[in-house]
Protein backbone atom coordinates (compact mmCIF):
# COMPACT_ATOMS: atom_id res chain seq x y z
CA UNK A 1 0.00 0.00 0.00
CA UNK A 2 1.44 3.78 -1.06
CA UNK A 3 -0.11 6.38 0.90
CA UNK A 4 0.46 10.12 1.36
CA UNK A 5 1.14 11.59 4.47
CA UNK A 6 3.28 14.24 6.38
CA UNK A 7 3.91 11.85 9.33
CA UNK A 8 7.39 11.19 10.36
CA UNK A 9 7.52 7.27 10.34
CA UNK A 10 8.48 5.65 13.25
CA UNK A 11 12.07 4.04 13.49
CA UNK A 12 12.67 0.45 12.78
CA UNK A 13 13.38 -1.97 16.02
CA UNK A 14 16.93 -2.67 15.99
CA UNK A 15 17.36 -5.59 15.29
CA UNK A 16 18.96 -5.76 12.11
CA UNK A 17 29.29 10.27 4.65
CA UNK A 18 33.21 16.62 -3.23
CA UNK A 19 33.41 16.59 -5.04
CA UNK A 20 31.52 13.96 -2.99
CA UNK A 21 32.97 10.67 -1.42
CA UNK A 22 31.42 7.95 -3.46
CA UNK A 23 31.82 4.64 -5.07
CA UNK A 24 28.99 3.51 -7.27
CA UNK A 25 27.11 0.03 -7.73
CA UNK A 26 24.11 -1.42 -9.79
CA UNK A 27 21.33 0.97 -9.14
CA UNK A 28 18.01 0.25 -8.04
CA UNK A 29 16.42 3.01 -9.49
CA UNK A 30 16.85 3.57 -13.26
CA UNK A 31 14.72 6.19 -16.14
CA UNK A 32 11.70 4.67 -17.08
CA UNK A 33 10.64 3.20 -13.66
CA UNK A 34 7.57 4.12 -11.99
CA UNK A 35 7.16 7.47 -10.10
CA UNK A 36 6.12 5.31 -7.11
CA UNK A 37 8.47 2.81 -5.48
CA UNK A 38 6.72 -0.40 -5.42
CA UNK A 39 8.68 -1.65 -2.10
CA UNK A 40 10.77 -0.63 0.40
CA UNK A 41 15.31 -1.25 -0.71
CA UNK A 42 15.93 -2.01 2.87
CA UNK A 43 12.64 -4.24 4.51
CA UNK A 44 10.73 -4.71 1.10
CA UNK A 45 7.76 -3.36 2.99
CA UNK A 46 4.96 -1.84 0.20
CA UNK A 47 3.35 0.36 3.08
CA UNK A 48 5.23 3.46 1.11
CA UNK A 49 3.97 6.97 1.99
CA UNK A 50 5.37 10.17 0.19
CA UNK A 51 7.24 12.44 2.36
CA UNK A 52 9.09 15.28 0.68
CA UNK A 53 7.67 16.02 -2.77
CA UNK A 54 10.25 17.03 -5.28
CA UNK A 55 11.64 20.82 -4.89
CA UNK A 56 13.26 22.71 -7.37
CA UNK A 57 15.55 19.47 -8.14
CA UNK A 58 18.51 20.36 -10.45
CA UNK A 59 20.59 18.70 -12.92
CA UNK A 60 24.51 18.66 -13.85
CA UNK A 61 27.37 17.50 -12.16
CA UNK A 62 28.04 20.57 -10.22
CA UNK A 63 24.72 19.11 -7.13
CA UNK A 64 27.56 16.34 -6.80
CA UNK A 65 30.13 18.55 -4.90
CA UNK A 66 30.87 17.93 -1.38
CA UNK A 67 30.25 21.59 -0.90
CA UNK A 68 27.35 21.61 -2.58
CA UNK A 69 24.90 24.35 -1.46
CA UNK A 70 21.83 23.17 -3.29
CA UNK A 71 19.95 22.11 0.23
CA UNK A 72 16.42 21.40 0.68
CA UNK A 73 16.60 20.86 -3.45
CA UNK A 74 15.78 17.11 -4.49
CA UNK A 75 13.01 14.67 -6.22
CA UNK A 76 10.54 12.93 -4.33
CA UNK A 77 11.94 11.44 -0.79
CA UNK A 78 9.65 8.04 0.57
CA UNK A 79 9.30 6.82 3.54
CA UNK A 80 8.57 3.75 4.26
CA UNK A 81 6.01 3.01 7.09
CA UNK A 82 7.34 -0.20 8.20
CA UNK A 83 10.95 0.32 9.15
CA UNK A 84 11.34 3.75 8.98
CA UNK A 85 14.05 4.22 5.68
CA UNK A 86 13.72 7.33 3.90
CA UNK A 87 14.75 7.10 0.00
CA UNK A 88 14.88 8.81 -3.03
CA UNK A 89 12.75 7.49 -5.83
CA UNK A 90 12.98 7.42 -8.95
CA UNK A 91 16.42 8.12 -8.77
CA UNK A 92 18.91 8.64 -11.58
CA UNK A 93 20.89 5.58 -12.60
CA UNK A 94 23.91 4.35 -12.04
CA UNK A 95 26.09 5.17 -15.32
CA UNK A 96 24.38 8.44 -15.45
CA UNK A 97 25.76 8.90 -11.10
CA UNK A 98 29.14 7.53 -11.89
CA UNK A 99 29.84 9.94 -15.09
CA UNK A 100 28.28 12.77 -12.90
CA UNK A 101 30.64 12.22 -10.15
CA UNK A 102 33.82 11.45 -12.33
CA UNK A 103 33.28 14.91 -13.75
CA UNK A 104 33.13 16.72 -10.64
CA UNK A 105 35.48 19.50 -9.53
CA UNK A 106 35.24 21.17 -6.52
CA UNK A 107 37.99 23.64 -5.64
CA UNK A 108 36.20 25.21 -2.78
CA UNK A 109 36.67 21.86 -0.81
CA UNK A 110 40.75 22.83 -1.59
CA UNK A 111 40.11 25.58 0.43
CA UNK A 112 39.09 24.08 4.02
CA UNK A 113 41.88 21.56 3.78
CA UNK A 114 43.01 22.43 7.42
CA UNK A 115 39.12 22.15 8.84
CA UNK A 116 38.73 18.13 6.67
CA UNK A 117 42.13 17.62 8.72
CA UNK A 118 40.70 18.42 11.79
CA UNK A 119 37.54 16.58 10.95
CA UNK A 120 39.80 13.84 10.06
CA UNK A 121 42.37 14.05 13.03
CA UNK A 122 39.15 13.65 15.83
CA UNK A 123 37.62 10.62 13.66
CA UNK A 124 40.85 8.73 13.50
CA UNK A 125 41.35 8.52 17.22
CA UNK A 126 37.92 6.23 17.37
CA UNK A 127 39.71 4.37 14.69
CA UNK A 128 42.47 3.38 16.93
CA UNK A 129 45.60 2.68 17.23
CA UNK A 130 47.82 2.11 13.12
CA UNK A 131 50.01 -1.00 14.33
CA UNK A 132 50.29 -0.81 10.61
CA UNK A 133 47.14 -2.08 9.41
CA UNK A 134 46.09 -1.77 6.07
CA UNK A 135 43.09 0.72 5.28
CA UNK A 136 40.54 1.65 2.60
CA UNK A 137 39.15 4.85 2.58
CA UNK A 138 36.17 4.82 0.30
CA UNK A 139 35.64 8.15 -1.41
CA UNK A 140 38.91 9.54 -0.83
CA UNK A 141 38.32 12.63 -2.81
CA UNK A 142 41.56 14.83 -2.62
CA UNK A 143 43.22 12.52 -0.32
CA UNK A 144 43.01 14.20 3.16
CA UNK A 145 41.87 11.73 5.11
CA UNK A 146 44.96 9.35 3.92
CA UNK A 147 47.05 11.73 4.79
CA UNK A 148 45.92 12.15 8.38
CA UNK A 149 45.94 8.08 8.59
CA UNK A 150 49.37 7.52 6.78
CA UNK A 151 50.90 10.11 9.25
CA UNK A 152 49.38 8.19 11.58
CA UNK A 153 51.42 5.18 10.61
CA UNK A 154 48.22 3.55 8.41
CA UNK A 155 49.43 1.50 5.54
CA UNK A 156 46.32 3.89 3.54
CA UNK A 157 45.09 3.77 -0.45
CA UNK A 158 41.46 4.68 -1.19
CA UNK A 159 38.74 4.76 -4.19
CA UNK A 160 37.79 7.67 -5.44
CA UNK A 161 35.25 8.35 -9.04
CA UNK A 162 36.70 11.85 -9.60
CA UNK A 163 39.07 12.65 -12.16
CA UNK A 164 39.69 15.82 -10.71
CA UNK A 165 40.21 14.51 -6.79
CA UNK A 166 41.65 11.50 -7.76
CA UNK A 167 44.73 13.87 -9.50
CA UNK A 168 45.09 15.86 -6.49
CA UNK A 169 45.64 12.90 -4.08
CA UNK A 170 47.79 10.89 -6.55
CA UNK A 171 49.92 14.12 -6.40
CA UNK A 172 50.33 14.23 -2.96
CA UNK A 173 51.57 10.81 -3.00
CA UNK A 174 48.66 8.76 -2.30
CA UNK A 175 47.70 5.60 -4.18
CA UNK A 176 43.70 5.60 -5.58
CA UNK A 177 42.02 3.72 -7.43
CA UNK A 178 39.34 5.15 -9.73
CA UNK A 179 37.57 2.42 -9.25
CA UNK A 180 34.05 1.24 -7.41
CA UNK A 181 34.19 -1.01 -4.32
CA UNK A 182 32.52 -3.87 -6.85
CA UNK A 183 35.22 -3.37 -8.90
CA UNK A 184 37.87 -3.48 -5.86
CA UNK A 185 36.66 -6.61 -4.84
CA UNK A 186 38.13 -8.37 -8.32
CA UNK A 187 41.47 -7.25 -7.08
CA UNK A 188 43.71 -9.47 -4.51
CA UNK A 189 43.80 -6.51 -1.86
CA UNK A 190 42.49 -7.19 1.39
CA UNK A 191 42.45 -4.77 3.93
CA UNK A 192 42.18 -4.09 8.23
CA UNK A 193 40.22 -1.16 7.98
CA UNK A 194 37.37 0.76 5.21
CA UNK A 195 36.08 3.78 5.61
CA UNK A 196 33.60 5.59 4.23
CA UNK A 197 33.10 9.26 5.78
CA UNK A 198 30.08 10.83 4.50
CA UNK A 199 29.93 8.33 1.84
CA UNK A 200 26.89 6.12 2.22
CA UNK A 201 23.84 8.30 1.22
CA UNK A 202 25.24 9.13 -2.09
CA UNK A 203 25.18 5.22 -3.17
CA UNK A 204 22.68 3.81 -5.78
CA UNK A 205 22.60 0.77 -4.11
CA UNK A 206 24.13 0.83 -0.36
CA UNK A 207 23.45 -2.55 0.51
CA UNK A 208 25.82 -4.26 -2.17
CA UNK A 209 28.21 -1.65 -1.52
CA UNK A 210 28.82 -3.17 2.02
CA UNK A 211 28.73 -6.07 0.78
CA UNK A 212 31.94 -5.58 -1.01
CA UNK A 213 33.24 -3.79 1.92
CA UNK A 214 32.65 -6.88 3.94
CA UNK A 215 34.23 -8.88 1.43
CA UNK A 216 37.18 -6.72 1.48
CA UNK A 217 37.88 -7.06 4.90
CA UNK A 218 39.85 -9.44 7.15
CA UNK A 219 38.35 -11.57 9.27
CA UNK A 220 38.10 -9.19 12.22
CA UNK A 221 38.44 -6.06 10.06
CA UNK A 222 36.33 -2.99 11.12
CA UNK A 223 33.64 -0.30 8.93
CA UNK A 224 33.80 2.70 9.89
CA UNK A 225 31.14 5.05 8.44
CA UNK A 226 29.83 8.19 8.62
CA UNK A 227 26.09 9.56 7.86
CA UNK A 228 23.05 11.70 8.01
CA UNK A 229 20.53 10.48 10.61
CA UNK A 230 17.18 11.36 9.76
CA UNK A 231 15.64 10.42 12.67
CA UNK A 232 17.82 12.68 14.45
CA UNK A 233 15.48 15.02 16.65
CA UNK A 234 16.61 18.01 14.85
CA UNK A 235 15.71 16.56 11.37
CA UNK A 236 12.40 15.98 12.85
CA UNK A 237 11.63 19.36 14.19
CA UNK A 238 13.01 20.36 10.67
CA UNK A 239 10.84 18.56 8.77
CA UNK A 240 10.98 19.61 4.95
CA UNK A 241 13.52 22.31 6.05
CA UNK A 242 15.98 19.90 7.21
CA UNK A 243 19.19 21.06 5.24
CA UNK A 244 20.18 17.57 4.50
CA UNK A 245 17.12 16.65 1.85
CA UNK A 246 19.30 17.56 -0.87
CA UNK A 247 19.29 15.85 -4.78
CA UNK A 248 22.53 13.84 -4.14
CA UNK A 249 21.66 12.28 -1.06
CA UNK A 250 19.49 8.78 -2.04
CA UNK A 251 18.50 7.04 0.73
CA UNK A 252 18.35 8.44 4.17
CA UNK A 253 19.57 6.16 7.19
CA UNK A 254 19.40 6.36 10.59
CA UNK A 255 20.29 4.75 13.67
CA UNK A 256 17.85 1.59 13.42
CA UNK A 257 18.10 1.34 9.50
CA UNK A 258 21.58 1.26 9.18
CA UNK A 259 22.51 -1.50 11.51
CA UNK A 260 19.57 -3.52 10.38
CA UNK A 261 21.68 -2.83 6.80
CA UNK A 262 25.06 -3.38 8.56
CA UNK A 263 23.93 -6.68 10.27
CA UNK A 264 22.06 -8.43 6.73
CA UNK A 265 25.59 -8.41 4.91
CA UNK A 266 27.51 -9.70 7.95
CA UNK A 267 28.98 -7.14 10.39
CA UNK A 268 28.38 -7.46 13.62
CA UNK A 269 29.02 -5.32 17.19
CA UNK A 270 27.60 -2.16 15.84
CA UNK A 271 28.85 0.60 17.91
CA UNK A 272 27.26 4.50 17.21
CA UNK A 273 28.60 7.96 17.83
CA UNK A 274 28.84 11.35 17.35
CA UNK A 275 30.61 12.83 14.35
CA UNK A 276 31.66 16.37 14.42
CA UNK A 277 32.58 18.21 11.40
CA UNK A 278 34.84 20.95 11.21
CA UNK A 279 34.37 24.19 8.82
CA UNK A 280 35.55 27.57 8.67
CA UNK A 281 33.15 30.12 9.96
CA UNK A 282 32.90 32.01 6.36
CA UNK A 283 31.63 28.61 5.45
CA UNK A 284 29.00 27.43 7.90
CA UNK A 285 27.42 30.94 7.26
CA UNK A 286 27.29 30.07 4.17
CA UNK A 287 25.72 27.14 4.13
CA UNK A 288 23.26 28.94 6.71
CA UNK A 289 22.42 31.50 3.81
CA UNK A 290 21.41 28.50 1.74
CA UNK A 291 20.02 26.20 3.70
CA UNK A 292 17.36 29.15 5.82
CA UNK A 293 17.19 31.61 3.07
CA UNK A 294 15.21 34.34 5.44
CA UNK A 295 18.41 34.36 7.28
CA UNK A 296 20.66 35.71 4.40
CA UNK A 297 20.17 39.51 5.75
CA UNK A 298 21.62 38.52 8.82
CA UNK A 299 24.24 36.44 7.18
CA UNK A 300 25.59 39.15 5.09
CA UNK A 301 25.87 41.00 8.09
CA UNK A 302 28.03 38.71 10.06
CA UNK A 303 30.24 37.72 7.27
CA UNK A 304 31.26 40.89 7.46
CA UNK A 305 32.46 41.15 11.04
CA UNK A 306 33.08 37.10 12.06
CA UNK A 307 37.00 36.15 11.14
CA UNK A 308 36.53 33.93 7.94
CA UNK A 309 38.86 31.41 8.86
CA UNK A 310 37.60 30.71 12.38
CA UNK A 311 37.92 26.73 12.41
CA UNK A 312 34.05 25.54 14.33
CA UNK A 313 33.32 22.20 15.32
CA UNK A 314 29.88 21.86 13.82
CA UNK A 315 27.65 18.43 15.03
CA UNK A 316 23.87 19.32 16.03
CA UNK A 317 22.99 15.88 16.39
CA UNK A 318 21.82 14.40 13.13
CA UNK A 319 25.78 13.64 11.85
CA UNK A 320 26.57 9.48 13.14
CA UNK A 321 29.66 7.94 12.93
CA UNK A 322 28.68 4.20 12.54
CA UNK A 323 31.54 0.96 13.07
CA UNK A 324 30.91 -2.57 12.94
CA UNK A 325 33.23 -5.96 12.73
CA UNK A 326 33.51 -8.06 9.78
CA UNK A 327 33.37 -11.28 12.36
Amino acid sequence: MVTRGDRFPAAAAPAMNALVKVAIAPSPGAAGLSPVPSSCYLCGGTRLSLRFPARDAEGGHEIYRCTSFGHRCHPPIWACLECGLLFQWPMRGADELRRAYEDVEDPLYVTERENRLHTFRRVLAAVGPARGRRLLDVGAYCGYFLEVASAAGFHAEGLELSRWAASRARASGFAVHRETLAEAVGSDRRYDVVTLWDVLEHLPDPRADLAAAFRLLEPGGRIHLSTIDAASLVARLLGARWPWLMDMHLFYFDRSTLPALLQEVGFREVQRRAYVHTVSADYLLRKAAASFPLLAPLVSLLRRVVPAQWPIPVNLGDNMHVTAVRP
